[in-house]
């Protein structure tokens, strides 16, 4: 996606360091050569990564020790404020804002270094805009990244650029930027379809966004043709199971559920149970459920409930004769929950390449809000 590679940012691609046991002790006693202490703190780090183990603490001691070799205005310092910027883990305002100066931080350096239309300060507003406080600002952070990408005379990186402005805006911001994400998305399509191979990454990336955009504005045969379009890719292009392949099988099966055509998903049940692995160790997942209605005379008591129910998983993946194995709450629980289960699909088991009935239990929860 990125035009250049930053100095120091870390993928997958690096080659396989030894780890080293991070020592406070032992960097500490090298104070007095920040560049020793820097090197070994930037070698646990990349350790850390290839583990994918104390990542953030050993970004955060890089980015530190770092910076006290090659200041606060250098390229270095930087990238490796955005290596400790992806390195954060877990969610909250002080962690968001935390994300966030650190990206501005290196914005700051690499735009006064290479300049505000620079491509280099692109990584750094991606990250502003996927932590900004709000929607306005991410948007304009992503408006400012298109500007950029258009200066480069690279219409292919342009529709990159607004397809990942997209993806960004309809995870972070989708009621209030909804009408910006589509405009990027559909830009970024129209590119792929007409000067990509069928079938490409971006293409493909294009297709599930665009199907989660139609099955949100209730668009189901939209979205079903653009989830049929990924399938199709992997079944002709690909002799193994891909992520990817499997996603666009599960969400098939639910769209094809809201339209009560089950015939249909169960072509796509049964994709999805040769690509799984049966594991007796676990229950089996639906594939598509609809949630039990809260019983109506219930709710004037503002009661709980639960029912534990088990039942037959069909070839199909059909759930077949429900049983009420225990319950609390009395029988309209139990209606409820039965008339839910009989809807949910599953993928079956497969046994010697073929597939069989199953058993298989789950518990429902009735809980009101007080």
């Amino acid at each position: 996606m990125k035009p250049q590679q930053l100095a120091l940012f870390v993928g997958l691609s690096l080659s396989a360091l030894s780890a080293t046991t991070l020592s406070t002790q032992a960097l500490a006693s090298q104070a007095n050569d920040p560049q020793r202490v820097f090197s070994q703190a930037y070698k646990n780090y990349l350790a850390a990564v290839k583990a994918d183990e104390n990542v953030q603490q050993a970004a955060e001691l890089a980015y530190t020790s770092g910076k006290a070799v090659y200041g606060k205005n250098d390229d270095n310092t930087a990238n490796l404020a955005i290596n400790y910027a992806k390195a954060i883990n877990g969610y909250g305002t002080e962690l968001t804002e935390q994300r966030f100066n650190l990206y501005k931080e290196a914005h700051t350096i690499l735009a006064g270094n290479h300049g505000e239309q620079s491509v280099e300060v692109i990584d750094a507003l991606f990250g502003q805009a996927n932590f900004a406080p709000s929607a306005y600002q991410a948007d304009n952070y992503l408006e400012q990244i298109i500007e950029i990408a258009e200066t480069q005379n690279n219409p292919k990186f342009v529709a990159d650029m607004k397809l990942e402005a997209a993806t960004l805006l309809a995870k972070n911001h989708s009621h209030k930027k909804y009408r910006e994400a589509k405009n990027y998305l559909e830009a970024a399509d129209e590119y792929y379809r007409e000067n990509v191979p069928n079938g490409s990454v971006e293409q493909i990336k294009a297709d599930f966004l665009m199907a989660s955009f139609a099955e949100g504005r209730k668009r189901y045969s939209q979205a079903i043709e653009r989830l049929n379009n990924i399938v199709t890719v992997f079944d002709e292009n690909l002799s193994f199971d891909h992520s990817a392949e499997l996603t666009a099988h599960s969400r098939l099966v639910s769209l094809y559920e809201k339209q009560g055509k089950s015939d249909e998903a169960t072509k796509h049940c049964l994709a999805i149970a040769q690509m799984v692995p049966w594991k007796e160790s676990q229950q089996q997942t639906p594939l598509y459920r609809v949630h039990p209605e809260y019983p109506k005379n219930k709710a004037r008591f503002r009661s709980d409930g639960s029912v534990v129910m088990e039942f037959e998983v069909d070839t199909a993946g059909f759930v077949k004769n429900p049983k009420v194995l225990s319950s609390e709450g009395g029988s309209a629980f139990e209606k409820s929950a039965q008339a839910a289960i009989e809807q949910w699909r599953y993928a079956p088991k497969f046994e010697d390449g073929k597939p069989v009935s199953a058993v298989t239990q789950v518990q429902l929860d009735f809980k009101i809000n007080r």
